[in-house]
């Protein structure tokens, strides 16, 4: 009898976790892994540390090749799919050849957006973008000459790079064509309290309001001219404006796709077989309750997790996925966490808890007595714990005061008010 073959395409956090879980469970098919980068997984929410050179490489990888070998794992790194034919049950790669399937799953993660409009290809190819090792290495070399370095984006990512590059010899400038910074993450007064915090610690400055009109390479770089009118001259120029799903390789037709492959709540796609996780996947968002992309590590793992249970026979499914970050911008802890923006839905009441001493900010988000979002800045304690009631649902009425001012009571007052 012919061993069934589950392939998956992915080598990243949801593609690993879901190999794992997929043996755990008892799945017996040979499995064959498949990424366009030629180096085992690694993880990605460690590369702006590499830029800082805080970490060294080998200290990015998740798995070696005994690891691969412990999960009898074929692969197939360094060939992209290009191709997927649900019906025919088979994937073509890049390199010319086409792999037959039981079951797949679609773990191929999302590229950083392009920079578009008539700007000179041969200075858009030489803007960085990160996403990937070879991204955060091709960074990390061309700023080493770089006095001057232009972010595109105020998002996580650019300010993330801005945090890595940054130093008293070399001066970041961050070009946003909106008006404050982290719009996708958190409410505008926090936004401000960043930027201030930013401008105070690094040689940082923002530009709002402005985009590229213009790029041309240089004698030290590159000539940037912004919609503004204004002119910059940078050794390195870094875009981070958004990601889109890998998806090209996946015909519509077949497999549902809407803002990325429409999955059910054991991550099975609208067609046998098919499977999707992390980044390229749409499901349940537990917050907003409705189906949408949740890009975050966290959420791709757990995601991936189900998926491998699934695969493997058992039926297990997802509460769903919570839209949630939390990092460090130039020593400044910043979280958010559900609905965080109040222009995202109406009916929100906000709560605010500042503390300039402690350099404290908390802003929590309301919908008929029960929180739906966060934002934490400086002292984010209890950030887990609120989690867990953003994500349960659970129904506090009012708040107390002490769940906003004491910062050393706030995750206790949240599990008391939770029972």
């Amino acid at each position: 009898m012919t061993r069934p073959h589950l392939l998956v395409l992915g080598n990243s956090g949801a593609a690993l976790s879901a190999v794992r879980a997929y043996r755990a469970h008892g799945g017996a098919a040979r499995v064959t892994m498949v990424s366009p980068e030629p180096c085992p997984a690694y993880s990605p929410v460690l590369t702006t540390y590499y830029l800082r050179e805080k970490v060294e490489e080998q200290a990015l990888y998740l798995c070696d090749d005994a690891g691969y070998r412990a999960l009898d794992v074929e692969r197939r790194f360094g060939a992209a799919a290009v191709e997927l034919d649900a019906a025919a049950r088979t994937v073509a790669l890049a390199d010319g050849s086409a792999l037959r399937y039981d079951q797949v799953l679609v773990a191929t993660g999302a590229t950083p957006r392009r920079l578009g409009g008539d700007l000179d290809p041969a200075a858009a190819a030489e803007v960085c973008y990160l996403r990937t090792l070879a991204d955060a290495r091709r960074i990390r070399e061309r700023a080493a000459g770089a006095a001057h370095v232009v972010v595109l984006g105020a998002g996580l990512v650019s300010l993330q790079v801005a945090t890595a590059l940054a130093r008293p010899d070399r001066r970041v400038t961050c070009v946003v064509s909106s008006h404050q910074l982290l719009s996708q993450n958190i409410d505008p007064e926090a936004a401000g309290l960043v930027r201030a915090h930013v401008e105070r610690s690094a040689n940082v400055e923002f530009l709002f309001g402005a985009d590229v009109a213009g790029l041309e390479k240089a004698a030290d770089g590159f000539l940037v001219r912004l919609t503004s009118g204004a002119e910059l001259a940078a050794g390195l120029v870094v875009a981070g404006k958004g990601i889109e799903p890998n998806l090209g390789f996946v015909d519509p037709s077949e497999v549902r796709v809407d803002r990325g492959i429409v999955v059910d709540r054991s991550m099975r796609a609208k067609h046998a077989g098919v499977f999707a996780a992390g980044d390229v996947a749409e499901c349940r968002n537990r917050v907003t309750r409705r189906n949408e992309p949740v890009t975050n590590w966290i959420d791709a793992c757990e995601q991936g997790l189900v998926a491998g249970a699934n695969l493997a026979g058992h039926e297990v499914t997802t509460p769903g996925s919570v839209a949630e970050n939390v990092t460090t911008l130039f020593g400044l802890s910043v979280a958010s966490i559900g609905i965080t923006r109040p222009d995202e839905s109406g009916g929100l009441e906000a709560l605010t808890y500042r503390n300039e001493a402690l350099g404290s900010y908390r802003r929590l988000f309301l919908r008929d007595g029960r929180v739906v979002g966060a934002v934490l800045l400086g002292d984010i304690g209890g950030a887990g714990v609120l989690r867990g009631v953003i994500t349960g649902g659970t129904d506090l009425g009012r708040p107390p005061e002490e769940l906003l001012a004491r910062p050393a009571r706030y995750a206790d007052a949240v599990r008391r008010l939770a029972v």
